[in-house]
């Protein structure tokens, strides 16, 4: 008689696991040219490193905490911030789990382009990822650009920001900014009509068609979504997600960060495998 999997923990049958490992050879050949970073899957925890709800499992014999792995991007910065020498700019490849409370165990394949100013930066890792979700045999793909200085200029407490995330409207009144905010998705002409708007944000809408401008010359499908609000903290400029048709929820996302290596320019971005099995 077969047992029943406790609720919680996850195997990933023959085929899925087949799919996990094409996806981690396809990577070492599209991403020959960034170095492979390999990074600690159990960690020490100290609060002011780490970013969500970390998942604690125990203490060492010298009363350290010890958490497994919840974000590559800031597991990749301890470590960097480590060294004595980085040359920049660097490219970095990663691929492997991360954990969480909630969602225990999920799988992903990300890019850290360190040392490459807007809109280079985000141009190169936006574009490597879409080569390498189109590489799996997805089609139809569609990128959506936001701006965390809008975002946080105009979300003044988590009340507002969890608004954002769910998408609520309800109460808002036409004068309140989050209203505007929130039906701030489109083409261009979103970008247009906002600026018009909120004059302080016109160089962020510069930026953000600039860049759409690129994407679209390279055959990727762009729109933007000005609410686009990002768990993490860390985000400092442009940040994305990948969508594809069959799938109701990002499959990929990322962003700008240039605060967490030495002040040096950052942007980075990842795959969220472990969703894609159903399509791939």
């Amino acid at each position: 008689m077969a047992r029943q999997i406790p609720e919680g923990e996850r195997f990933f049958n023959f085929e899925d696991a087949q799919k996990l490992k094409g996806s981690f050879l396809l990577a070492c050949e599209l991403f020959e040219d960034y170095k492979f970073v390999q990074l600690p899957t159990l960690e020490v925890y100290s609060p002011e490193s780490w970013g969500l709800s970390p998942f604690l499992i125990g203490t060492q014999t010298d009363g350290n905490i010890l958490a497994l792995r919840s974000d590559w991007t800031l597991s990749l910065m301890r470590f960097l911030n480590s060294l004595r020498e980085v040359k920049l700019p660097l490219r970095v490849f990663y691929w492997g789990p991360v954990f969480s409370p909630k969602e225990t165990e999920r799988f992903q394949m990300g890019i850290e382009l360190i040392g490459v100013p807007f809109p280079e930066g985000e141009y190169e890792v936006i574009k490597r990822l879409v080569e390498y979700l189109k590489a799996m045999g997805l089609e139809g793909l569609s990128v959506i650009l936001g701006h965390t200085q809008i975002v946080k200029g105009l979300c003044k407490d988590e009340d507002a920001k969890e608004r954002l995330r769910k998408k609520n409207f309800y109460g808002l009144k036409e004068e309140d900014p989050l209203y505007h905010l929130l039906r701030a998705y489109g083409g261009e002409e979103v970008l247009k009509e906002f600026s018009e708007r909120f004059k302080e944000y016109s160089s962020q809408c510069k930026e953000l068609r600039h860049l759409g401008s690129l994407l679209r010359e390279a055959g990727v499908k762009v729109l933007y979504d000005l609410s686009e609000i990002r768990l993490q903290e860390y985000y400092t400029g442009i940040v994305f997600e990948v969508f594809h048709p069959e799938v109701g929820y990002p499959i990929a996302g990322g962003g700008r960060y240039d605060e967490l290596f030495l002040s040096s320019k950052a942007v980075g971005g990842a795959v969220y495998l472990d969703l894609l099995l159903e399509v791939l």
